[in-house]
């Protein structure tokens, strides 16, 4: 009983320290979906399964409560792995059709939510001093088990397809690792749920800390490895208002681009843009095209211009583009101001440096 309380009690004590930070820290996790993916998992697995999975083989209960805690763990549980796998996906690999993939989840979800509510699904027993559950509803064990199957497989199949897409190393081995780790505690599980062996319990408990514990490492010191690690930057363009190019950045070779290698109707395009929004209240913000965003900020008090392409826009991005922007300013600030002399682009090198220290998780490394 003593252990027990132990582990629930350090189960939910990371997973509130995970949660207070997702939520002081929510600018940094790409948008509101992934918050929320991230932190119903913390609530769901980390503290109502391990509350009442421990809760419910504890004799100090009657077995009436018993069986109601085993309830609650089973559907806590149903409802982790399918947010388990949602997070996996959105941190891979954001695309709309992971509506399709939640609904499917979403509908598992519901089966197991309404078999587990039917009455004598379960039975109980008195095992080595604690309570031990019974499946009386093969068809719920058995959608259990097939569903812990398809979500190692489903993590499994988005690590490999998408592993080569991923940009830096840290994030591969991160991914790995927790794929790995997870899939660990979801094969020790459906082994406990058949052989109801306490060691295995146990055993779920000291693999799952330590998964919690790693990603909560992640999330706390890196917590840009949560956002869709394949989604792209391409082209990093700031212009001064005269429509002279001040820095360009290609985040595909990781090097600085000269303005001779820029395409002549991007420039032609750019300069049309400075010289028509600039100086205007309504100025254009972004440009969506098929398979593109093309971002653009201004500061129109410094006379310069931000252009930057991507797969898709997201919150990291635009956080990461003001504190770049703010940060580019305040370095160069009386060289921007200085309109009436020759401008040396090369005075401006220092973007680089800013480019790699907010935009981390797009920038190239072996």
């Amino acid at each position: 009983m003593i252990i027990d309380i132990f582990l629930i009690i350090t189960s939910i004590i990371i997973s509130m320290i995970a949660i207070t930070f997702l939520f002081l820290n929510r600018k940094n996790f790409g948008s509101k979906a992934n918050i929320f993916f991230n932190g119903s998992l913390y609530v769901a697995l980390g503290v109502f399964f391990f509350t009442f999975f421990f809760l419910s083989s504890d004799i100090f209960f009657s077995e009436d409560f018993a069986l109601i805690f085993w309830d609650i763990s089973i559907i806590s549980w149903g409802f982790s792995v399918s947010m388990l796998c949602i997070i996996h996906k959105y941190i891979i690999n954001y695309e709309k059709k992971a509506v399709l993939s939640t609904l499917t989840y979403s509908f598992i979800f519901g089966i197991i939510l309404g078999l587990s509510l039917i009455p004598d699904s379960f039975s109980i027993q008195l095992r080595s001093g604690i309570y031990s559950f019974i499946f009386e509803n093969l068809i719920l064990l058995s959608i259990i088990l097939i569903y812990n199957i398809i979500i190692i497989g489903v993590m499994s199949y988005n690590l490999t397809k998408y592993f080569t897409r991923i940009r830096n190393t840290i994030s591969k081995k991160m991914l790995i690792t927790l794929t790995l780790e997870f899939s660990i505690i979801i094969v020790i599980y459906s082994f406990y749920i058949l052989t109801r062996a306490i060691l295995l319990k146990y055993l779920y408990s000291g693999f799952y800390l330590i998964g919690v514990c790693f990603a909560s490492y992640y999330l706390i010191k890196k917590p840009f490895l949560f956002i869709e690690l394949t989604n792209r930057i391409y082209d990093f363009i700031i212009f001064h208002r005269s429509g002279i190019l001040l820095y360009s950045y290609n985040f595909e070779t990781g090097e600085e681009t000269d303005e001779s290698l820029l395409k002549g109707s991007i420039l032609i395009g750019i300069n049309h843009i400075l010289s028509n929004l600039i100086n205007k209240k309504d100025q254009l913000g972004l440009i969506k095209m098929q398979n593109r965003d093309i971002i653009l900020e201004y500061d129109n008090n410094h006379g310069y211009a931000l252009l930057l392409t991507t797969n898709h826009k997201n919150t990291f991005i635009d956080n990461a583009v003001n504190k770049f922007m703010k940060k580019f300013t305040e370095l160069n600030k009386q060289k921007l101001q200085s309109l009436n002399r020759l401008i040396d682009i090369s005075e401006f090198r220092n973007a680089k440096d800013i480019i790699l220290e907010f935009f981390e998780p797009y920038i190239i490394k072996n």
